[in-house]
């Protein structure tokens, strides 16, 4: 498990390291908000409009929450699935609740809040010096991409016992968590790198909360097959057998 936490946090280290390298200072957030943004309204065209206002935004966010409330539902009522459907519930809620607080905390705004894109806040890099106008803030990291990101949570409830619908898990997370990226992008409400700083607070958290469950109860071990019973209580093939001893002398 210590090997494991270790490649874990060079991993989440070498992630946020490529994200400020790649979007940040790369220029790549500009450059996907340049798409949606249009210099002749100075606005974000799709930013009310119904596709994105209303499917991409608040339709997505229902399902993660309803998939979040099939969680504790599970959890409540299944003995087979408590487990890990109550330790994807609770890894889900943590990732969320820290990624609100940090973005309640954030001096960062939005990009309509800016005054490259058309209103009056200054950006700055993360942790770097806040500007005198900064704007209304609260944008940083995401919180519409943590209907998705969150349930990051599903990978490692299941990895242990059931690997490949772990898999799964973690495809539907990052699925959903991508298309609140692209649809936030398009409104003008994050920059990319918003949503992938949400990605990676849930995967953190859910690290955490993984390495903590499994040391206060470790993971139920898969049965011995039954034919590995037999084998362990009849001679391996091919032993000899020690027959009668022989009388008398050679």
């Amino acid at each position: 498990m210590k090997r494991w936490l270790v490649l874990q946090a060079a991993g989440l280290a070498l992630a946020a390291l490529a994200i400020w390298l790649v979007l940040v200072r790369g220029g790549l957030d500009f450059a996907l908000t340049a798409l949606a943004y249009s210099p002749q309204a100075h606005g974000f065209p799709l930013r009310d409009a119904w596709l994105t206002e209303q499917i991409g935004h608040k339709q997505l966010k229902h399902l993660g929450a309803l998939l979040w409330f099939a969680l504790v539902g599970v959890a409540i009522g299944s003995r087979t699935w408590r487990r890990e459907a109550l330790h994807a519930a609770l890894g889900a809620a943590l990732a969320a609740t820290l990624v609100t607080t940090l973005r309640g905390l954030s001096a960062h705004s939005c990009p309509w809040d800016l005054a490259m894109y058309g209103g009056s806040g200054q950006w700055f890099e993360i942790f770097a010096e806040v500007p005198a106008d900064p704007g209304p803030g609260r944008c940083l990291p995401s919180g519409h991409a943590s209907s998705g990101f969150a349930l990051i949570s599903l990978y490692f409830a299941l990895r242990d016992a059931h690997p490949r619908l772990a898999r799964w898990g973690l495809a539907l997370a990052l699925t959903i968590g991508l298309l609140a990226l692209a649809d936030q992008v398009a409104r003008g409400a994050h920059f990319a790198s918003h949503s992938l700083w949400t990605a990676w607070v849930a995967w953190g958290v859910n690290v955490v909360l993984y390495a903590l469950m499994r040391r206060l109860k470790p993971p139920p071990q898969p049965p011995i097959p039954h034919h590995a019973h037999r084998e362990i209580h009849h001679p391996a093939a091919g032993s000899p057998r020690r027959g009668p001893e022989p009388r008398g002398g050679a």
